[in-house]
């Protein structure tokens, strides 16, 4: 009985096995620091009483934040390890500019479009909106040296999405279906005259 509550003291209130770091892997955009404080985890806090389904929780309510791991170390370290949300585009909502993510997450509001995030254009950017998760297939399925002659993507419905490029040419997409294939088949017509590309249909290629 002496050994049993020993142990358990040991285990759930010596500073022993307390908290003397969290360490954390993976934020970029959101600072080390600002998961720290928002993680809340208590220095002196035995590991055993450390409640990881509530930090996790308290840690994926920032917008910034797509998933996040909370671990113990023995025998006194938290390992936090966070996955941050990738742009996809930039979309207006309310008046502001915002970074969308694939899952059609707006997750942070900036000034300028990153270097290879182009504009969406869309009725109502959402999760649950069909135009704008075709749009988001669409880009993600881009080869970057296709993303980089884009200027701006736009879609009114699911099945009408539109590639602006920087030459001013549009590329007619159609729907995010096969999305693959006509990246490849764009990528070997660029070089033919005409200012509207359609590969909605990718076996039967329209250049006017």
């Amino acid at each position: 009985m002496v050994l049993a509550g020993l142990l358990t003291w040991l285990l759930y209130f010596s500073p022993v096995l307390a908290v003397r770091s969290v360490e954390v892997a993976g934020s970029q955009d959101v600072s080390a620091a600002a998961v720290r404080e928002v993680a809340g985890i208590p220095a002196g806090l035995p590991l055993l009483r450390l409640d990881t389904d509530a930090v996790t929780e308290r840690l994926r309510a920032l917008p910034q934040i797509e998933s996040v791991t909370v671990a113990r170390s023995w025998p006194s370290t938290v390992l936090i390890e966070v996955i941050e949300r990738a742009p996809v585009a930039v979309v207006d909502s309310e008046g502001a500019q915002w970074l969308i993510d694939r899952h059609g997450v707006l997750f942070a509001q900036v000034t300028e479009p990153p270097a290879g995030v182009p504009p969406l254009e869309v009725a109502r950017a959402a999760a649950d909106d069909r135009a704008t998760m075709a749009a988001l297939e669409v880009i993600g399925a881009l080869p970057a040296d296709v993303l980089a002659r884009v200027a701006r993507v736009s879609a009114t419905t699911p099945d009408s999405v539109v590639l602006h490029l920087v030459s001013g040419r549009t590329v007619i997409w159609g729907s995010a279906e096969d999305s693959e294939r006509k990246a490849l088949v764009l990528a070997g017509v660029f070089g033919q005259p005409g200012r509207t590309i359609d590969v909605s249909s990718p076996t039967a290629v329209v250049i006017r």
